[in-house]
């Protein structure tokens, strides 16, 4: 290796050390981190990236990104509608962060150990600002809770946006396991210790962030977590740590009134399918005039006494919200109807009750399939499901793989994996560039876990 060539090398490796970091300071951070990471991976590998052992993955991947083009240009051709198509188009950088990062990870450019120490320090950074805020009533920056009538949000260093509970689980999730990294020769009661001392201090800063479908996620990958670990005495050990963690989390929720209502609030609110899925099909003859026309059924004064046609209560909105999803994607199942499309179709269907305008869905699999069918929702799903289940396979072998990467290193792929694409969880848009980063950043490690099976290692 060249001088140059191993001087870039080490600016590639701080740059995917650093892109947590990325996530605080906004879109723009992080896409430039992804350009250079994608420009050096280029120059660093080569032809080297388009070298594949296991090749049904990367080629269904491939094809999920194709569709995103395909299914825009569809909507553009076909029915001379004009979604986001430079967006669709600038969408394949996601692809090149993926092959680069499977590429460092197959050919060992970069520690997976240092990354998780990095995710591990932010995670808890983030969190302990967060208690400071709690007691305080400002962060270390000198934020302030944002407040909403009967509302706080504990944002830390995210200051006025709601997604401080959404950032630390996704980087706790990989910080987690930076514990038994550390302290692998020391006794294992102290990690026990450490671990449900980190939990504990993850799950408060959750609950205090405001944003609660990231406590309810964490709760699940403490439990998914006793069960896939393969150390019996580790199981044990979680499964208590879980439901210790859920004592001390359910006695902060009945304590505080604030956090109860806000959960009473959501559990009301939970989508049925049956009735999303049958509210969708209903057809509403009497309302067919004033499709197009710009009037909001709520704002209907035709129909504003009406029995027949009644409205769900609103609670946290995402019943309507998956209602209008679900009747969007029926109307092109197939394909979808292009990249960011439930936000520029929705004002199609407000003219029918129970329908709402959001700038994305709210969950994964309803963005997906809106934007690119029951199509694309295979082609990204099947390949996470065989790398999950063929890096699982790798974890269970142990001391017996052919590499010297750490079983803590599997584990923290495979739990952030299963929590990014957990299919019953509210969440951002799947294509935003803050979601989108974070997925194929974590596919490309499982990637590269995966085509570790075929290499020899001496």
């Amino acid at each position: 290796m060249s001088k140059t060539t191993n001087y870039l090398t080490n600016i590639l490796i701080y740059l995917v050390y650093l892109f947590p970091f990325t996530f605080i300071f906004g879109n723009l951070f992080t896409n430039i981190f992804i350009f250079f990471i994608g420009a050096l991976g280029i120059v660093i590998f080569k032809r080297e990236l388009l070298i594949w052992n296991h090749k049904i993955s990367i080629i269904l991947i491939l094809l999920f990104f194709f569709l995103i083009l395909i299914s825009t240009l569809n909507q553009i051709y076909f029915f001379k509608k004009y979604p986001d198509w430079v967006k669709s188009v600038l969408y394949i950088r996601f692809f090149l962060l993926l092959i680069v990062i499977k590429a460092m990870v197959y050919k060992k450019v970069i520690n997976l150990n240092n990354f998780i120490y990095i995710c591990f320090f932010i995670s808890s950074i983030i969190s302990l600002d967060i208690l400071i805020q709690f007691f305080l009533g400002y962060d270390l920056v000198g934020n302030v809770p944002v407040t909403f009538p009967g509302m706080v949000y504990y944002t830390g260093f995210f200051n006025k946006e709601l997604i401080a509970g959404g950032f630390i689980l996704m980087f706790a999730s990989f910080g987690i396991f930076a514990i038994p990294l550390l302290l692998k020769n020391q006794k294992k009661y102290l990690i026990t210790l450490l671990f449900l001392i980190t939990f504990s201090l993850f799950a408060v800063s959750l609950l205090l962030a405001g944003n609660r479908m990231p406590v309810i996620m964490f709760a699940v990958f403490a439990i998914i977590l006793s069960i896939v670990i393969k150390n019996k005495e580790y199981k044990k050990k979680f499964l208590i740590i879980s439901f210790l963690v859920l004592f001390i989390s359910t006695a902060i929720f009945y304590k505080s009134e604030m956090i109860n209502k806000r959960f009473q609030n959501f559990l009301v609110g939970i989508p049925n399918p049956i009735v999303v899925l049958s509210e969708a099909l209903k057809e509403y003859p009497k309302l067919d005039k004033y499709k197009d026309s710009g009037i909001i059924f709520s704002s209907n004064k035709e129909f504003q006494n009406s029995k027949e046609l009644n409205s769900f209560p609103f609670y946290t909105g995402h019943v309507q919200i998956f209602i209008t999803s679900t009747d969007l994607i029926i109307d092109n199942p197939l394909i979808g109807k292009g990249i960011k499309s439930y936000r520029n179709n929705c004002s199609s269907i407000m003219h029918l009750p129970n329908r709402v305008c959001e700038s994305h869905p709210h969950n994964f699999y309803l963005d997906i399939l809106n934007d690119t069918g029951f199509l694309g929702l295979v082609l990204i799903l099947i390949p996470v499901l065989i790398l999950l289940f063929n890096v699982y396979k790798e974890y269970l072998k142990g001391e017996e793989r052919n590499n010297n990467i750490s079983n803590w290193i599997y584990l923290a792929i495979i739990m952030s994996t299963i929590i990014q694409f957990f299919p019953f969880k509210s969440s951002g848009s799947f294509f935003s560039t803050f979601n989108s980063a974070y997925t194929f950043l974590i596919l490309g490690f499982l990637l590269g876990l995966n085509e570790m099976r075929y290499k020899s290692f001496k």
